[in-house]
């Protein structure tokens, strides 16, 4: 399973990379607000869903790395006031064990990016480490015993042909989701 959602999501990867083009988009502390809020308006209702989707025959909390409460915590940073929590649904189908997996493994997986994002960000804005950067540092978080249990539980059962192929549809459309969601610039 997980090298099918490596290697089925390799170009939606790269294509939401280029298109959030992070960490080169943010060079003002207005630009850091633009690109978290952004990203929270599809993290709040991706984690929402993914945390009431059917996680039977996995032994994983189905709340495993969720990120959103740090995003708005960094737009508070930044003075942003935000609407908790954030409004609307996904519009994706992360209903099933298999399907709840493939969006699941973007969100954990963007952890490893935020490693590389955050100092950079830091370095550009005077920030100190975690200032305003704790959702791409995953401040308060274990993000490496998260994709550990994260790949154990995926790894520890059998997936049948249709489960990974949902499971791969469902990552791909998480990260279509990530790189085509657009807010206003916020304001603060």
């Amino acid at each position: 399973m997980l090298a099918a959602l490596r290697d089925g999501t390799r170009d939606h990867h790269t294509a939401v990379e280029r298109r959030l083009g992070l960490p080169d988009r943010i060079r003002t502390r207005d630009d850091l607000a633009a690109a978290l809020a952004t990203l929270l308006a599809a993290w709040g209702p991706l984690e929402r869903e993914l945390a009431a989707a059917d996680w039977s025959g996995l032994p994983l909390d189905p709340r495993v790395g969720e990120a959103a409460a740090l995003l708005r915590s960094d737009l508070a940073a930044l003075g942003v006031a935000v609407d908790r929590p954030a409004a609307g649904s996904s519009g994706l189908d992360l209903a099933t064990t298999a399907r709840a997996v493939g969006g699941r493994y973007v969100l954990l997986g963007s952890a490893l990016g935020g490693r590389v994002v955050a100092p950079e960000v830091e370095r550009r804005l005077g920030l100190r480490a975690g200032e305003a950067t704790g959702f791409f540092r995953r401040v308060g978080g274990t993000p490496g015993r998260d994709w550990r249990a994260f790949r154990l539980a995926v790894g520890g059962r059998e997936w049948s042909v249709v489960e990974v192929t949902a499971a791969v549809d469902a990552a791909r459309s998480t990260f279509d989701l990530v790189g085509r969601v657009e807010v206003a610039r916020p304001s603060g």
